[in-house]
């Protein structure tokens, strides 16, 4: 594997989110729940803009194995929609920025993509526009690799305080 050193930031720059690896793949998420969290978090006291112009927001899905949380852990704070929802949002509470989602059962960890810096993802990572057969495989391969393991993201190894 080339070595691959980047880096997602909150839009302060006091939370930041360094990746070892490039991400598995791009794509922009136009689910309902996707969509009922960025109006939500959009609407937050100085929260950048999540949702894109298709309504949907834009994320790079990388292993959870290849993230970790270098600066201000301290401000990120999990965001779920409804109670036993399996899908937690990172939130850094510094600026209301938007930092991740979090499938829990996944094995990925989904980055928003206006958290990197213009340039920071290479143009080799595939996109997708839709979750189709390519999507899948992308995932699955990319779980392969890592032993079929889902491993917990948790900054400093202690889990996120809800907002």
């Amino acid at each position: 594997m080339t070595d691959h050193r980047s880096s997602a930031q909150c839009q302060c720059g006091a939370v930041v989110l360094a990746l070892d690896a490039p991400p598995i793949l791009t794509n922009v998420c136009t689910c309902d729940d996707c969509q009922a969290a960025g109006h939500l978090l959009e609407g937050r006291e100085g929260a950048p803009d999540i949702l894109g112009p298709q309504g949907g927001t834009a994320y790079a899905l990388v292993r959870k194995d290849r993230v970790t949380c270098t600066q201000g852990a301290a401000y990120l704070r999990a965001h779920r929609l409804r109670d036993g929802t399996p899908t937690l949002r990172g939130v850094a509470i510094c600026c209301n920025s938007l930092m991740f989602a979090d499938f829990t059962n996944g094995h990925w960890l989904s980055i928003a993509q206006d958290r990197f810096a213009p340039a920071a993802l290479p143009a080799s990572v595939p996109h997708y526009d839709r979750q189709g057969v390519g999507f899948a495989l992308r995932l699955v391969t990319a779980w392969a690799a890592m032993g079929f393991k889902r491993p917990r993201f948790a900054p400093q190894g202690q889990p996120l305080p809800p907002i």
